[in-house]
């Protein structure tokens, strides 16, 4: 302290190169620990899910991919439910809302599905039953329209109907299956913090580089600037860890 003292002293510039390496010690020091505080954050918020996920290992694909793919597998179904409710008669925009409704309904059944599978068997039969049920009338009032409409026969219209029937079957159970592989809620919004979480603790690291970059300019320049009265002051072979005491000063010696 005393060389550091008689070098500040002998002029204003380095007095404030040593106070503006000072103050950057001092921020690298609040950068190191918010980024202790950010990866602690990290490493809590992957507990979290790694113990919400093992609550469901059955559950292992990202919820709104999942989501997606059950939204447009019910989209697809939206086709056959407009040919079913074209059979109902009215104009179009009543058949429109028709096959609107239609397509709720086989998407409330899906999630109904899904939220009873888990310890509701009993529920989730009498679910299955009535959806296939309501399926297989989507399938008579397609026969009716194509029945009505076509020229091809019977057996045409039995035909076009069937399949329809049969891909509004797989469209629902792939929605439904989409649905059962997806993440819970709580999973998703756990890894959603994690995330979020090492995005912060990255982010923190980031600035901390930063500010130790700064910090470590600051102090060698000054170190550059007090060497020569090191060199005079300090005894023979006594210059390095005259220099180290120095530099340890400058940048705190918690992050030395």
């Amino acid at each position: 302290m005393p060389e550091i003292l008689a070098c500040n002293s002998s002029s204003k510039a380095q007095e404030e190169l040593w106070a503006r390496t000072r103050q950057a010690a001092d921020m690298a020091g609040q950068a190191a620990a918010d980024a202790r505080a950010a990866d602690a954050e990290r490493e809590e918020a992957e507990i979290e899910y790694r113990t919400v996920r093992a609550e469901h290992p059955e559950r292992p694909a990202p919820r709104p991919r999942q989501w997606l793919i059950a939204a447009g597998a019910l989209g697809l179904d939206g086709v056959a439910c407009y040919f079913a409710a074209e059979a109902l008669g009215g104009g179009e925009l009543q058949t429109l809302a028709w096959a609107a409704l239609f397509v709720a309904l086989l998407g409330v059944g899906e999630l109904m599905l899904d939220h009873f599978c888990d310890g509701h068997q009993a529920a989730w039969r009498a679910i299955m039953l009535a959806l296939g049920g309501f399926i297989a009338l989507l399938g008579v009032l397609r026969f009716s329209f194509l029945a009505t409409v076509g020229a091809e026969g019977l057996i045409a219209a039995l035909a076009g109907a069937s399949l329809f029937t049969v891909a509004t079957a797989g469209f629902v159970i792939t929605g439904y299956r989409a649905l059962r592989t997806a993440e819970s809620g709580p999973a998703w919004k756990a890894r959603r913090r994690v995330g979020s979480c090492g995005r912060n603790a990255a982010a923190a690291h980031r600035r901390l580089g930063r500010q130790i970059a700064v910090r470590d300019r600051l102090a060698r320049a000054y170190l550059s600037r007090i060497r020569p009265r090191l060199a005079q002051t300090s005894a023979v072979g006594q210059l390095s860890a005259a220099e180290q005491a120095v530099w340890a000063h400058l940048v705190g010696e918690n992050l030395s």
